[in-house]
């Protein structure tokens, strides 16, 4: 299996601006950690139509943000995409019904039977078995909720690995799970209360072909464009929160290039750890 390189040439970030929304300026610079050596803007607080709340850079794009209040097919549907879409440094959030996703709802019925870990909380010696056993289930979940792009690796096929930005002819050449996690977080409002609920973390790795994928001798794979010649591939890294909230898996994707994550990462990071569900009214 092909290894990541870690960097992203000039032509295949150009590739990627093709497909983000006109008005946005297709800026990109060689893919360089130290293009975008600025300090990470302050966060600033962000209440979407559909009811959640997060923390995004204050300078960032909000390209879309949907109520949820209309019709929406079986799948679910994407209620916001904000970001800084010059750099396609990007956090989306999707809503899809919990009946679309058993496994998934097994799994937090498991959790929510076991002593678990709060994000402030130290495990106790004697809480280890409760901490293994939360740890084995947030490891479950990550694999069940990355099962599509998994497949697409196998299947060459497309996949949302980039929410509003990838599509089309794209395929996934590569795909690996990183580290996993379990914590619970207070939906209350500062000063407000609220209950606890049991947030799904964890990150992934992408390696997006934007034309068509051969495998070649030794079980490698190429991206290959229309005249044969052969292209750059698009490496992306993915730190995602997956939480159910009344009848729904919230899902909540941070990605950003591979080559940048080094410096918006953390950032990213903690982006999605703030994401709160709707509070019911």
């Amino acid at each position: 299996r092909r290894a990541f390189l870690g960097r992203v040439t000039a032509s295949s970030a150009t590739l990627l601006s093709s497909a983000i929304a006109p008005g946005v300026a297709p800026a990109f610079a060689a893919a360089d950690a130290s293009a975008s050596a600025s300090a990470p803007a302050p966060l600033a607080p962000f209440v979407g139509k559909a009811g959640f709340f997060m923390r995004i850079p204050s300078g960032w794009v909000k390209a879309m943000d949907r109520s949820g209040d209309g019709p929406s097919g079986a799948g679910g549907e994407t209620l916001a995409l904000v970001g800084n879409f010059r750099d396609i440094d990007t956090v989306s959030v999707r809503r899809e019904p919990m009946s679309a996703h058993p496994d998934f709802a097994a799994a937090v019925a498991s959790v929510n039977s076991t002593n678990r870990r709060t994000s402030s909380e130290t495990v106790k010696d004697s809480d280890a078995d409760d901490a293994n056993e939360t740890d084995r289930l947030s490891r479950l979940v990550a694999e069940i909720l990355t099962s599509a792009e998994r497949g697409a690796v196998e299947a060459n096929q497309a996949v949302g690995v980039v929410a509003g930005v990838e599509g089309g002819s794209s395929g996934v050449m590569d795909f690996r799970l990183g580290g996993s996690s379990a914590y619970e977080a207070s939906d209350g409002v500062a000063g407000g209360g609220g209950k606890n609920t049991t947030y799904f973390a964890y990150d992934f790795y992408t390696e997006v072909c934007r034309a068509r994928i051969e495998e070649i001798s030794g079980g490698s794979k190429q991206c290959v464009g229309p005249r044969g010649d052969v292209l750059d591939t698009i490496q992306r890294r993915n730190f995602t929160v997956a939480v159910e909230s009344d009848g729904y898996l919230y899902l909540v994707k941070a990605s950003a290039l591979e080559s940048r994550w080094d410096a918006v990462g953390a950032q990213l990071r903690e982006v999605a750890e703030s994401f709160r569900v709707p509070q019911t009214r």
